[in-house]
């Protein structure tokens, strides 16, 4: 079974889009100090999943035992490949190699070293993103296509950001993937701190 760990982001359906086909979506629920945008508009991440006919298990994880639930669930359900959408991070890239050899599965980062804003070229050729939580408020709401990517790109780089967001500078929500398009309005726009998250 290949297993892809999904957000409903940009990277994890880009990397979806490479590693296809993929037997499940794991989309995580953990308890942050700070809310994630995923986790707020998790009802839009769902329907996504659900458009894209991908079997999808959602798992709450415990406080304190996020990674031995993974381990044994994972084992559960036999997984052989797991596959995550990280580009950069060094820490994101240790867990998750800890968690394959755990788990007993091979570990797959299609988008891992590669040139963040070449990355974001691929993906926008592919899918429109919307970007729903960011630390610059500007960037809240914004539709990101391949008509306006280098526009977009030149923006990031001006307010001091990574094209991809790795660093968790803005997260992101697909709209459309190829033909499939889920329907979203932006709500009200909430600060956490630094940080601004759109309710969908």
């Amino acid at each position: 079974m290949k297993v892809l760990f999904f957000s409903g982001g940009k990277d994890s359906v880009y990397a979806y889009h490479l590693e296809r086909p993929v037997d499940l979506f794991f989309v995580s629920v953990y308890q942050f100090p700070r809310p994630s945008p995923h986790l707020l508009n998790l009802h839009k991440t769902v329907e996504l999943a659900l458009a894209l006919g991908v079997p999808t298990l959602t798992v709450n994880l415990p406080k304190g035992g996020e990674f031995e639930t993974k381990v044994s669930l994972l084992r559960r359900l036999g997984a052989k490949v797991l596959v995550a959408g990280d580009q950069a991070v060094e820490d994101h890239l240790r867990y998750m190699k800890r968690l394959a050899a755990k788990a007993g599965a091979e570990f797959r980062e299609p988008l891992w070293g590669r040139d963040p804003a070449q990355v974001l070229r691929e993906e926008v050729q592919h899918m429109d993103v919307l970007i729903i939580g960011a630390r610059h408020r500007e960037l809240v709401c914004r539709l990101v296509t391949r008509e306006n990517v280098e526009e977009f790109i030149a923006l990031a780089r001006r307010l001091g950001v990574d094209p991809l967001g790795e660093l968790g500078e803005y997260h992101t929500l697909v709209v459309r993937y190829l033909d499939v398009k889920i329907p979203y309005r932006c709500g009200s726009v909430e600060q956490y701190g630094d940080y601004h998250i759109a309710r969908l």
